[in-house]
């Protein structure tokens, strides 16, 4: 392959979109789109004969920039708690994080500090143990 069409290849990469476990995607997809305000489409299912859905999908952001993909953690899939960081705007990252702490229905596994790598950071903990960390740059 010719360095340009690898470079065109590279530069076509559009998103990132993480894959988290979920023991009730009903639950997961209430707390995601009412608790942690993300949109959403329809909870799915994906599995045949599985009565209850198996599939949903939330984002955040203009053009869904920060989207993650939920799965049920049936017994086949035994899948760990996953781990994502969400970039914001410092505005947006000091509004957000002041009305998840007035709101009280998430868990903090960190409040919001300057960290020393350069970040302005806290992290919260949704009902299956995943875990996301919204930051922005100091330098911003």
């Amino acid at each position: 392959m010719a360095d340009d069409s690898l470079e065109r290849a590279i530069q076509s990469v559009r998103k990132i979109i993480p894959h988290f476990p979920s023991k009730n995607i009903l639950q997961t997809h209430q707390f995601y789109t009412t608790v942690l305000h993300f949109k959403s489409s329809l909870s799915q299912n994906t599995v045949k004969d599985q009565p209850d859905p198996t599939f949903c999908a939330v984002a955040i952001g203009p053009g869904a920039a920060a989207n993650i993909y939920f799965f049920s953690a049936l017994e086949t899939m035994r899948l760990a708690p996953s781990t994502a960081m969400i970039c914001m705007s410092t505005e947006g990252l000091e509004t957000y994080y002041q009305a998840l702490k007035q709101d009280g229905k998430v868990k903090f596994v960190e409040d919001i500090e300057n960290k020393p790598w350069g970040y302005r950071q806290f992290e919260i903990e949704d009902l299956d143990e995943n875990r996301l960390q919204f930051f922005r740059f100091l330098d911003d």
